[in-house]
């Protein structure tokens, strides 16, 4: 058995395992769609009209960076390549793409390290949220399921969604998305009465996760 299959396996059993004692140890288990939840949570939808405005800022500054190394490059032409003029020019291109090659690479990878930590801050949002309802309603074990997607390629894609399923059945009295969602929007909409959005350069996790609110195993 490869490692996949193994992983597959492992994950079976131990869903099996809980499934199965759950009743006899006096457990509860609720379900939840997470991506629905990542989806139509507003802080997502806010958040990516505020990455999408910044990124269409950065293309249309990259595109006056190159404009401008562009042109430099262009103006050699009117020099004599053994003159002065045109060895201090063309010492000044070379450093002008290179800054504008640092300038870019630094820009992507400051806007994907922001990304990353919003996309954090909306993970801890969902979890306390979900373990503030879990113990309200007495539940011990919240699990994430997924839509199989039926228009899958091929019969080996359409296997491999369905050996990843990880809830195979649900009744609706045990799905707590919906909840989930009102909750967070409801809070997130309090928040900004004032119609405001995320803005990229502000930190998102201003205060570590109350340790107290968190799921507990």
């Amino acid at each position: 058995m490869d490692a996949a299959r193994a992983k597959v396996a492992w994950v079976w059993m131990m869903i099996a395992v809980a499934v199965l004692a759950g009743p006899a140890a006096g457990q509860n288990i609720a379900v939840i769609d997470v991506a629905r939840v990542f989806e139509q949570y507003k802080l997502t939808r806010d958040l990516e009209s505020t990455f999408d405005k910044q990124r269409r800022d950065l293309s249309a500054e990259a595109d006056q960076r190159r404009q401008s190394v562009e042109q430099m490059r262009k103006s050699l032409a009117a020099f004599d390549p053994a003159s002065n003029d045109y060895a201090q020019r063309e010492e000044k291109l070379y450093r002008a793409e290179v800054e504008y090659q640092v300038w870019s690479g630094t820009q992507e990878k400051r806007l994907k390290s922001e990304h990353k930590r919003w996309l954090l801050r909306i993970y801890r949002d969902t979890q306390r949220i979900i373990g503030e309802i879990a113990r309200s309603r007495g539940v011990d074990v919240v699990l994430t399921y997924d839509h199989l997607m039926e228009d899958a390629p091929d019969s080996t894609a359409l296997r491999q969604q369905i050996l990843l399923q990880k809830v195979i059945y649900h009744s609706d009295r045990v799905d707590i998305t919906t909840e989930v969602l009102n909750r967070l929007n409801s809070e997130y909409t309090a928040k900004n009465q004032g119609g405001s959005r995320p803005r990229t350069g502000q930190a998102p996790l201003d205060q570590p996760a109350d340790a107290s609110q968190t799921p507990t195993p």
